[in-house]
């Protein structure tokens, strides 16, 4: 069974192709088959411009091209069948609704508003609850943090109402912080504040309960492309289907000097064997840009941890130079991927596509227990811990306090003398 991999990222904006096609290519080599983002700055019509490369569908709210709204892209072998989305004229979330893999599920991507605001959740918590599905998941930038001492540094002891109010609707809905449960003891932040000079996790994966008990890992990534982490689960679907694929030639190899006199070579070998060494060619070439690509979010990645520890100026202009350098690697392969789109778009642009659609219409509501405090005083929120502590309570429950036997408790005249105490309450008596 393959894992489902889902990412949350605060873009900052992607107006500019370049940015736009950068993200797209790190959500693709992150093998990311759902991404939810935010901070857009897109209009309806670029919005739609994301349904390119790995991306089939493409469901977003907007607002204007320099503030807010936010998208949901999913992967074109994802068999995510739609029903109905509701979203806000604010571009700040879109709430999506449809089966996938023969289940009910509802989706959510929300950009908070920074300064507090009283009619954000209610209405966010009106459009949710006109879903009927027990498989709830929203990620995105809530803008708040729930926890100042576990979740800021420096931490701070007082709570902002803010986020108060995010704890309530977090009750109010069974909603739970997937990272937080996955890590109860760590300290990891998605967002470093420069005027405040504050790191902070504002950026969440909030689930239902039956969606966490299928939630194998869920972490916070480094900064590389936004000023934002970004925050990823990986869940366990019940199956998939995984899609076939066939073997293309990359006609820009056919322009290097190199592979032309390689491949003069093999020539006169099968038809088979050529391909198998231009697979492996391609290969070799893309691991060693993707090396070069990985030693430098390493070295992005290191730096951080030791600037969060130790702020300097000379961890700052390291930092920044490899930043610069990375960035430049990002432009040049994002420029190639154009290329690409540019030609299958030349080369198909005309030619009609395929439209697989399924619709089903079954409703699953379910009643459960989100949550029980255990022997320890320690609240519970798992299906397989909340199983454990029923089961304890009904074998104690249940459990018989006297160690005699019917007959040991008839013979002594316990039970007739029970019976003989309340024997004006018989009929007949």
């Amino acid at each position: 069974m393959t894992d489902l991999k889902l990412i949350s990222l605060n873009v900052k904006g992607i107006n500019h192709v370049i940015k736009r096609q950068k993200i797209l290519s790190f959500l693709r080599k992150e093998k990311c088959q759902m991404a939810m983002l935010q901070e857009t700055h897109l209009s309806d019509t670029e919005h739609v411009k994301l349904r390119r490369s790995w991306v089939g569908q493409v469901f977003y709210s907007s607002f204007n091209s320099k503030s807010r709204g936010v998208a949901i892209l999913l992967h074109r072998i994802l068999p995510f069948t739609f029903e109905k989305e509701l979203k806000d004229s604010q571009g700040r979330y879109i709430l999506l609704s449809g089966h996938l893999y023969g289940e009910q599920v509802v989706f959510g991507c929300v950009y908070a508003p920074n300064v507090y605001d009283p009619s954000f959740l209610p209405q966010l918590i009106s459009d949710l609850t006109s879903f009927s599905s027990s498989y709830v998941l929203l990620g995105g930038d809530f803008s708040c943090v729930l926890d100042p001492k576990a979740d800021m540094s420096p931490p701070r002891s007082d709570r902002l109402k803010k986020s108060e109010k995010m704890l309530e609707f977090l009750s109010d809905l069974n909603l739970h912080d997937v990272w937080r449960i996955m890590h109860p003891t760590d300290k990891d932040y998605s967002f470093f504040s420069i005027p405040h000079q504050v790191f902070t996790r504002i950026d969440y994966f909030f689930s239902s309960r039956f969606v966490l008990d299928r939630i194998k890992n869920c972490t916070i990534s480094t900064k590389f492309i936004s000023d934002h982490a970004p925050v990823s689960i990986v869940l366990s679907p019940p199956y998939l289907d995984p899609a076939c694929r066939r073997w293309r030639l990359n006609p820009t190899l056919l322009s290097s000097q190199d592979f032309v006199d390689y491949i003069t070579k093999e020539w006169e070998g099968f038809i088979a064997y050529i391909r198998g060494s231009i697979i492996s060619y391609t290969s070799a070439q893309k691991k060693k840009a993707l090396k070069s690509q990985l030693d430098l979010e390493k070295n992005i990645a290191g730096l951080e941890v030791q600037f969060r520890q130790h702020p300097s100026d000379s961890l700052a202009k390291q930092l920044e130079a490899a930043h610069s350098a990375l960035n430049q690697l990002l432009t040049k392969k994002a420029q190639t991927q154009i290329f690409y789109a540019k030609h299958r778009l030349f080369e198909s642009g005309n030619k009609p596509g395929r439209l697989l659609a399924r619709l089903a219409k079954s409703k699953m509501e379910v009643n459960i227990i989100p949550a029980l405090t255990d022997r320890d005083g320690k609240r519970q929120n798992k299906t397989t811990d909340i199983n454990k502590i029923m089961k304890l309570y009904y074998q104690d429950l249940y459990t018989s306090a006297t160690k005699k036997q019917p007959a040991e408790l008839i013979a002594g005249g316990d039970m007739r003398g029970g019976f003989n105490k309340h024997s004006d309450l018989l009929p007949g008596t």
